[in-house]
Parts: C-alpha cells; sequence; structure tokens
C-alpha cells in the first residue's frame, strides 16, 4: 500500500511582499544616508559661517569661543560623514571615529609638528550613534583643552587617546 499526499500552495503573494519589503528597505536606507549626507552638510556650512565670524573680529575671548563652537560642530560632522560613508546607520566605530577626530583637531589647532605628539591606544568598540555623539564631544573637549592648557611656552609632550572595551 502506497499513500500519496499531495499539497498546492500558492506563494505568490508572500514572495510579492517579500519583494516589496526588500524594495522599502533599500528606499529608506538610501534616504537614511541622504539625512545623513545633509546633515553633515549643513553642519559644515554652518562652521565656515562661525570661520568667517572668527575672522571678522579682533577681540579674543570672541574667536576662542567661535573656535570651541566650530570644534564642536565639526566632530558631529565628522559623526554623519563617517555613517554616511560606511553605510552602516545602527552601528559606529568609535575607535576610527574618535581617531578621525583628534587627528581632524589637531590640525585645525595648528599644533607644531614634532612638538605635541598624539598618540593612540584603542580597543575596537562599536557603538550606537547616541552613544557616538556624547564621546566625540568629550573627546573634543578634552583634547582641546589638552592642546590649549598641556603645553605652555611651546613645551613639547604627548596626547594619548586610549578606549577600552569593559567586559560584560
Amino acid at each position: 500500500q502506497t499513500a500519496f499526499v499531495c499539497m498546492d500552495v500558492d506563494i505568490t503573494a508572500r514572495k510579492q511582499a517579500e519583494a516589496s519589503l526588500h524594495a522599502s528597505l533599500r528606499e529608506k536606507e538610501a534616504l537614511l544616508k541622504e539625512v545623513h549626507h545633509r546633515v553633515k552638510n549643513n553642519l559644515q556650512v554652518i562652521t565656515s559661517l562661525m570661520r568667517l565670524e572668527t575672522s571678522r573680529t579682533e577681540e579674543p575671548s570672541v574667536r576662542r569661543v567661535l573656535k570651541e563652537m566650530q570644534g564642536r560642530i565639526m566632530s558631529m560632522a565628522l559623526l554623519h560623514e563617517t555613517l554616511y560613508r560606511s553605510g552602516v546607520f545602527a552601528r559606529v566605530d568609535l575607535a576610527r571615529y574618535l581617531q578621525q577626530l583628534a587627528g581632524q583637531l589637531f590640525r585645525a589647532h595648528e599644533t607644531p609638528t614634532g612638538r605635541v605628539l598624539l598618540a593612540f591606544d584603542l580597543d575596537a568598540v562599536q557603538v550606537d550613534i547616541d552613544r557616538a555623539i556624547p564621546c566625540g564631544l568629550m573627546v573634543n573637549e578634552l583634547l582641546a583643552n589638552s592642546l590649549r592648557h598641556a603645553f605652555p611656552d611651546g613645551r613639547s609632550g604627548e596626547v594619548r587617546l586610549k578606549l577600552r572595551r569593559l567586559q560584560q
């Protein structure tokens, strides 16, 4: 005795729904990428306007505040550029972002070559954008203060940026 069971299921609707979901996901990823790109560009425009204002004023305290604000804004712009270039919007390679941020900050402070060295000791750490922004702002402040106050009278030295992953 042989028994056969035959079943016929039309999966056309399911396949169409899957294709629609994939298309929607690609559209949302493209839109998110465009948003990060526009945010980065807008932040860079704001920084450029602040740079113009800095060059127009002779007041040292105003110039200092404007330069500090430029650094903060550029740290956020760099994060959005990092997200835009990577195409991954849920997580940020914090070590790479902080390395780029520190290098950008050293260039902006026009630190004489060889006088103040920048050293990195960074673990690979992935964080979401809500954690990366405050980290970038804190590192920006710490490095800016180090460059401004830790090496008076042309002293040389080293600034070390260290990032460790906590074991959980």
